[in-house]
């Protein structure tokens, strides 16, 4: 997908605005989540655009309008967040092996092999943690 980037900063900037949200009480407008996070809210709504895809949040057009969590917070897994931002593994560009002459096939397999495996490592890990898990114990 065009509309999404494989990039930490993105997954970051989707993680930290989606704790603002959980901790806001009602509906919080693009500008202000903006001036928190000291980004962009050009860049910051198309980050936003690609969680409202996903069911994570939703968005309220209007004057008195801005976005809101569609489910609660221990409902929103880290993974959901990643899956969101992203449109290529994470590892994809890492470990790529340029140099055919370099390794043999079976390293060359192995190079890959261990990309893939990475990959399952992150999304195991992330979809063990939910939103709620990242916030002060006191808005749990």
């Amino acid at each position: 997908m065009k509309d999404k980037v494989s990039s930490t900063k993105w997954f970051g900037l989707a993680l930290q605005s989606l704790l603002i949200l959980a901790e806001q009480d009602g509906i919080c407008p693009s500008a202000v989540l903006a001036q928190k996070l000291e980004a962009q809210s050009t860049f910051l709504r198309k980050i936003l655009a690609n969680l409202v895809k996903a069911g994570i949040i939703s968005a309220k057009e209007g004057r008195d309008g801005g976005y809101y969590l569609s489910k609660n917070a221990s409902e929103i897994t880290l993974k959901d967040v990643y899956d969101a931002m992203r449109s290529d593994p994470y590892s994809k560009g890492f470990l790529d092996v340029n140099s055919k002459e370099c390794f043999t096939p079976s390293t060359r397999s192995a190079l890959y092999n261990l990309k893939d495996e990475m990959e399952s490592w992150l999304v195991e890990g992330l979809a063990k943690k939910t939103i709620s898990d990242l916030l002060p114990k006191e808005n749990v």
